[in-house]
């Protein structure tokens, strides 16, 4: 591993590395710095974010592949990551590494395959066979693959049940392809386009129910973001999202909005909108911006950052709900293919940093604003007051038990261990805790229960 790769790591505090333990997670959470830094929308749809002083997220930093080879192209869901390893004889197959058991596993018979996405325990990828490309789908958890039928299939991308993928074969020519969608479960295949376009770079939203994708001219360039929503299984209304303002590309969705790039006035900034069309949001930020990803309401992208006279990019974050921008790397070098998954308000951005060779980090924090974020900034709430006697402890443990059941989607254990808060809350009130001490802490664990829709 080169020396730049070294430099990446964030410190934690004892305080931070004691409730990594409580969450009872394999990879380490800590609570993010939530410096406030909201910046709402104008009127023309721009956000002007100046990056001088964006806070840092407080979280860790692993390799999840620093060894020999290049470790490429990663992509991250929940608790799974899965990238491309190509060796020193060029041979390329794809990896996963599984969060919670902290090991890394080689896909069976990938040696001649480009990783693409990963979603539900499903990794997507792209065979070379003799015929020609082919669309491969390898389930973690029965160890089988799938094979979406037809040749000149390319780039697949998942979401629900559905596989999204760009077919040169359907005109028999890359430069006309159109973009497919196979149902895993009906083994229908449904065809979103048929215009003899260059069609590109399909993203699916999480439920499926989404599709976002390039429609460029047939040279590569002029392209814009179009959309389809699925109104009945297997069919899907199409929009435009982008017309020819600037060169549109990198889209992706959450389901509710599409983000993408785009090149207008000399520079590439990210944009967003709802995925049925509406107003555009642009984030205008210094220098250039590429490659965004979307989970929940959390964009990731990297931006460029010139050091003397080099470019190098830094992972950052944006925060629609709140519109607040958080910086994620700052390192030395360029980060690249980055994505972000937020599950049970647990946040992993997985990447590649160059060096003197290619590896793959992940790099795990507290999502802003989700009720393990809540939870833990409750924890230090409590802590701050330093009610007599085992008061305390008592208290922080039950909102640690809430924190490992959260972490793990137990929202019925959760919620029963806020309510036991509360209630001891309510029991030490104008005793071990003052009664505006109790009612802060009644109020926000009420307010977290609220958030993760406890009856």
């Amino acid at each position: 591993m080169s020396t730049t790769k070294k430099a990446i790591s964030n410190d934690r505090t004892p305080q931070q590395s004691r409730r990594l333990i409580v969450l009872l997670i394999a990879v380490a959470l800590v609570s993010i710095n939530q410096g406030p830094n909201p910046i709402a929308a104008t009127s023309t749809g721009t956000v002007a974010l100046q990056t001088a002083t964006v806070p840092m997220l407080a979280g860790t930093t692993q390799a999840l592949n620093a060894g020999a080879g290049e470790q490429l192209n990663s992509h991250v869901d929940c608790g799974l990551a899965a990238y491309s390893s190509l060796d020193s004889q060029g041979t390329s197959q794809i990896r996963y590494f599984d969060f919670a058991a902290g090991t890394d596993h080689l896909v069976p018979d990938s040696g001649k395959e480009s990783l693409f996405d990963v979603y539900g325990g499903r990794i997507a990828s792209t065979q070379n066979t003799a015929s020609g490309q082919q669309v491969v789908i390898f389930d973690t958890a029965t160890q089988t693959r799938t094979v979406v039928p037809g040749f000149g299939n390319i780039r697949p991308t998942l979401g629900g049940n559905i596989v999204a993928f760009d077919s040169a074969g359907y005109f028999n020519n890359l430069s006309e392809s159109e973009i497919g969608i196979y149902d895993l479960g009906t083994r229908a295949v449904t065809w979103l386009t048929d215009d003899g376009l260059y069609d590109r770079s399909a993203a699916v939203s999480p439920n499926g129910n989404a599709v976002v994708w390039e429609k460029c001219q047939n040279d590569g360039f002029n392209c814009d973001v179009y959309a389809a929503t699925q109104t009945a299984p297997g069919v899907f209304t199409t929009v435009a999202l982008t017309g020819a303002a600037g060169d549109e590309l990198a889209s992706v969705t959450n389901g509710k909005i599409a983000v993408y790039t785009s090149s207008r006035g000399g520079e590439t900034d990210i944009y967003f909108q709802p995925v049925g069309g509406g107003a555009e949001t642009q984030l205008f930020i210094p220098g250039h911006q590429r490659n965004p990803s979307i989970s929940g309401d959390l964009i990731s992208f990297e931006s460029e950052i010139v050091v003397g006279q080099t470019a190098e990019y830094d992972i950052f974050v944006y925060d629609i709900s709140s519109g607040t921008l958080y910086q994620a790397t700052n390192t030395p070098g360029i980060e690249m293919w980055s994505d972000i998954a937020v599950c049970n308000g647990a946040a992993h951005i997985v990447y590649t940093a160059q060096g003197a060779d290619f590896d793959v980090y992940a790099f795990t924090f507290l999502a802003p604003n989700s009720p393990a974020a809540q939870t833990d900034d409750l924890i230090e709430l409590v802590e701050s007051f330093n009610p007599p006697g085992g008061t305390g402890n008592s208290l922080t443990t039950k909102l640690q038990d809430a924190l490992a059941a959260i972490a793990v989607a137990d929202t019925a254990t959760a919620c029963d261990s806020l309510t036991a808060f509360i209630k001891q809350c309510q029991a030490q009130s104008g005793k071990k805790l003052t009664a505006q001490q109790a009612s802060q802490l009644i109020n926000s664990a009420n307010q977290i229960k609220g958030d993760l829709g406890c009856q």
